[in-house]
């Protein structure tokens, strides 16, 4: 028989139990087995538990003694600390808790584990997890000078068999409690070969020095932003260019019969022009400018654009002058934007708004038309 362990567990104090999964043979009740310890993997365990006790002190070291642990994981690729603090940490706090980490594995010191009465170890210092039970009698780990906490878990014989400790992430999980995942040993230096190989490949792709690559990036970021307002400024001449074809000489007879510009798709509902369709392929500053012309050209009526873009679903409504005072843009997109799933507002005379449904765009432009009907109707009556 041949089973692996994948937890532990206790139901009775000072009774451990296992949970195995059978991978040959049977298991039977009375069986005797015996128990080999996965000696690479329990290596990795240690350096990221005794790793996790020394992130616990840089932190408090750092951040400050309201720092206390929420929870924690220990795997044999990782370990994760949750931590009560009220902020995310800058690049700066990051860097001095691993710089405060790294430097006691450089120390190598060796780790001491005593057992002692549970008074007598809180008298000494030594860092209780809250709410936690203990027994009378409580195991201690410390690193001189560094770290003691109550433990009975598995650890490493010196600091220095940590290897270097990498956090890899920082992020919020409840109300004033936040989580650090970070990587010890073997996981770290081949996280930074990785990174190394990555910034390396950047250095010669932009072909300047690797110090130099962030100001690069900065300038390649800047020409990009230029070159979009440069397309999206001709995206909307084309699409003006569209709603100004419209001539009364003869020679543009042939050109006036096959064109149809946004300005005669208008319909009449009552006595109010209105155009509700997709607009065409712009920014949301480039839309609300085509917005206007087309309202212009309508000189008297409103403009229902919507677009799809990121994933979203997004309008513009705009309400000529003349309007106002019957009609509020505003009012208008609360109602489209809300069958898309999202809200929004704005003036009277001209209102964004979008939600997360796409797929109800055509849907919501075509309810669009039966909104603005409703309150023609409404103040007819």
């Amino acid at each position: 028989m041949l089973a692996a362990v994948e937890d532990t567990y206790s139901v009775v104090t000072g009774y451990h139990h296992h949970k195995v999964k059978v991978e040959q043979g049977e298991i039977r009740v009375g069986d005797t087995v015996n128990a080999r310890v996965d000696a690479e993997r329990r290596r990795r365990i240690k350096a990221n538990h005794t790793g996790t006790h020394l992130l616990h002190a840089a932190l408090r070291e750092v951040l400050g003694p309201h720092v206390k642990q929420a929870g924690s994981l220990v795997a044999p690729d990782r370990l994760r600390f949750d931590f009560t603090h009220y902020a995310p940490l800058g690049e700066d706090e990051i860097a001095e808790i691993e710089r405060l980490v790294n430097g006691e594995v450089l120390h190598n010191r060796a780790l001491e584990t005593q057992v002692k009465p549970l008074e007598e170890a809180l008298k000494s210092g030594a860092m209780a997890l809250f709410g936690e039970k203990y027994a009378s009698d409580v195991r201690v780990v410390s690193v001189p000078g560094f770290s003691t906490e109550l433990c009975g878990g598995t650890h490493v014989q010196a600091t220095g068999d940590i290897g270097p400790l990498k956090i890899i992430s920082d992020s919020s999980i409840a109300a004033g409690v936040r989580r650090i995942e970070a990587i010890t040993a073997d996981a770290a230096i081949a996280r930074f070969q990785v990174d190394e190989q990555v910034i390396e490949e950047l250095a010669g792709r932009f072909k300047v020095p690797l110090r130099d690559i962030p100001a690069q990036v900065d300038k390649l970021q800047d020409q990009v932003r230029r070159y979009e307002r440069e397309i999206n400024q001709l995206k909307l001449k084309l699409a003006q260019i569209e709603v100004d074809m419209k001539s009364s000489t003869s020679t543009q007879a042939s050109i006036e019969a096959k064109v149809f510009t946004p300005v005669d798709r208008a319909r009449k509902i009552g006595d109010v022009y209105l155009l509700a369709e997709r607009g065409p392929d712009l920014d949301t500053s480039g839309l609300r400018q085509f917005a206007d012309s087309v309202s212009q050209r309508l000189r008297s009526g409103i403009v229902i654009l919507g677009r799809a873009t990121d994933g979203k679903a997004s309008f513009i409504v705009r309400v000529t002058d003349d309007l106002t005072k019957r009609f509020n843009a505003g009012q208008i997109v609360r109602e489209v934007a809300a069958l898309v799933g999202g809200k929004r507002g704005g003036r009277a005379d001209l209102a964004e708004g979008g939600g997360p449904q796409v797929e109800q765009l055509d849907h919501a432009l075509e309810t669009s038309i039966e909104i603005v009907r409703r309150i023609v109707e409404h103040a007819g009556e």
